[in-house]
């Protein structure tokens, strides 16, 4: 891997890149920054041992530090401005400020980490967090969270494909404030790849922050964008499921059994269960992260599974036999979290691409599964993929909590266009990966809605993987298919429960309502943003009109 020199691309990078060579400014090593959390005010040292520290330079006794935050304990989407998107008056007011904030920025004493994002030849970059010194602990996370800058991920670095872009460059400074932004301010320069977090805690905005930037960098070589989990059973092709946090994403991706419906022979191996990248050049798919940063909602009181954490954040504590022990289940706050090592599971930083993608989504319109027939529906539905936001992980009202949000492939970090990731999923579709709809919420109209338990949904994966389930046509809903086989994979009860009836007509108007809710949707994407294309926009107009024939026959 060269080292090619880069002069600053834009503004934004050259402030940003020279905030890094001020003399309050220092190097920084994992070691360093473990011993400066220890003197953290706020942070609480446990007794519970951390995972295999020696891995990364810290001493064999390291023990797992607690960082929790105030008011805010999730990310804050509204904080955001994309660079890409400011006029030329919104830039001129933004860079200001971006100086104005380097400049007290540079003033406290500074760290610098140096890190790697990407698990295989095909796709490392280098990255660079820079925080005030009083920010250790958030910065020996984000090194947990990705590779920091050491062996062996610095020798995979080395005989990497050059790919010839700039490194990472991450600015986060989290006592800044300015009373035109009570919600602090995010700054993406997508084209040269930095980002500045400016006034926000949350150590969440620091790890979405920099892959960000990594998915952007992976669309323009030709990958696919993945916020999803990625995962092999036995000797099939790999599985990917993408969803919001809440959606299951993590629960299905880390499962290691299905609820006991896998078989002795159907070994699960997970590549990751949040970000990875599809590179469509060379049919290989990419974990980002070596780690795992997942919610410890489920948690119990001295869990096993405590003995692969890191770290934690936002998480009570007791005393218990003069031992400081964390105590999960959300019990402090919601959107508990913990950084733990994938060796809790069989796993590998890459496999092949996906042989079956799953969109899950919580449209209560939808049964717990469907096929999509064809590559352009397959991008609509994934573009248009609708689901409800999980509680706590973001900074938003309770009212925003309990609505249906459409999320496009379920990627809220996206900053490059829509459209390219419509296209890069297309090529997906159209060199034979099989797309399908798991909904993992509720069936029914809203006053009469079916619960579909986790265990259901697992059972469904099992079975789509053994490639066991029959299709037949939904005659309401072009483009999908639905089990002929229901019954005899998955209960007696299953076709009485979620079935979809063409006779019910308050069913029907709600499909059409829902179906009608995405079209929309798309179509401000592609009228007011230019955004989106009219070729993944007509299957769904066509469904909608098949609906409107059966509600409305000639």
């Amino acid at each position: 891997m060269s080292d090619k020199y880069k002069l600053p691309g834009s503004q934004w990078r050259a402030i940003l890149e020279s905030a890094m060579y001020s003399i309050s400014m220092r190097p920084t090593t994992m070691k360093e920054l473990y011993d400066l959390s220890l003197t953290q005010p706020e942070v609480i040292v446990t007794s519970e041992p951390m995972y295999k520290p020696e891995s990364f330079g810290l001493p064999k006794d390291a023990k797992i530090l607690v960082s929790n935050d105030g008011k805010i304990v999730g990310r804050t989407a509204k904080a955001r401005r994309l660079v890409k998107d400011m006029t030329p008056s919104d830039s001129d007011k933004y860079l200001a400020i971006l100086r104005e904030a380097v400049y007290h920025f540079n003033k406290v004493k500074g760290l610098h980490l140096e890190g790697i994002v990407g698990l295989h030849s095909d796709f490392m970059i280098k990255a660079h967090l820079i925080s005030p010194e009083s920010d250790a602990k958030n910065m020996l996370d984000w090194g947990f969270n990705f590779a920091p800058w050491m062996k062996p991920w610095s020798d995979d670095f080395d005989n990497s494909r050059d790919l010839n872009e700039s490194d990472i460059l991450v600015l986060a400074y989290q006592d800044w404030s300015h009373p035109e932004f009570p919600d602090g301010l995010i700054i993406v320069d997508q084209k040269t790849n930095c980002i500045a977090i400016l006034g926000l805690r949350y150590f969440g905005e620091r790890k979405k922050g920099t892959l960000t930037l990594a998915w952007s960098i992976g669309v323009k070589h030709n990958m696919v964008a993945c916020h999803g989990g990625i995962k092999k059973i036995g000797k099939s092709a790999p599985i990917a499921v993408f969803g919001l946090s809440g959606s299951g994403k993590s629960s299905i991706t880390n499962s290691l059994n299905h609820d006991g419906t896998l078989n002795k022979d159907e070994v699960v191996t997970v590549i990751h269960d949040d970000a990875f990248l599809i590179d469509l050049n060379n049919n290989v798919s990419i974990a980002l992260e070596p780690n795992l940063f997942d919610k410890t909602d489920a948690v119990e009181f001295d869990d096993p599974i405590i003995k692969y954490f890191y770290s934690a954040q936002n998480t009570a504590v007791t005393l218990a036999d003069d031992k400081i022990k964390l105590v999960c289940k959300d019990r402090r706050n919601r959107n508990g979290r913990c950084i733990k090592s994938r060796d809790m599971f069989k796993h590998s930083n890459s496999c092949e691409k996906p042989g079956k993608v799953i969109w899950l989504q919580k449209d209560t319109s939808l049964p717990p599964i469907c096929k999509i027939k064809t590559a352009g529906l397959a991008v609509g539905m994934g573009a248009s993929l609708s689901t409800l936001r999980a509680k706590g992980v973001e900074n938003v009202s309770r009212k925003e909590l309990e609505s249906m949000v459409i999320e496009p492939f379920a990627n809220p970090f996206r900053v490059h266009p829509l459209k390219w990731d419509c296209k890069q999923f297309e090529k997906l579709f159209k060199s034979g990966t099989d797309c399908y709809i798991l909904n993992t919420h509720a069936f029914g109209v809203p006053d009469s809605l079916i619960d579909i338990p986790k265990e259901l949904s697992l059972k469904i994966v099992t079975e789509l993987n053994r490639g066991a389930i029959k299709w037949r046509d939904w005659r309401a809903f072009k483009g999908l298919m639905l089990p002929r086989n229901g019954k005899e994979l998955f209960g007696d009860d299953f076709d009485k429960k979620y079935r979809p009836s063409r006779k019910n007509e308050n069913y029907l108007e709600f499909m059409r309502d829902r179906m009608n809710d995405r079209i929309t949707f798309l179509s401000n994407k592609r009228n007011n943003e230019q955004d989106m294309d009219s070729i993944y926009i007509d299957p769904l107009v066509l469904a909608r009109t098949v609906i409107d024939q059966i509600l409305h026959p000639a």
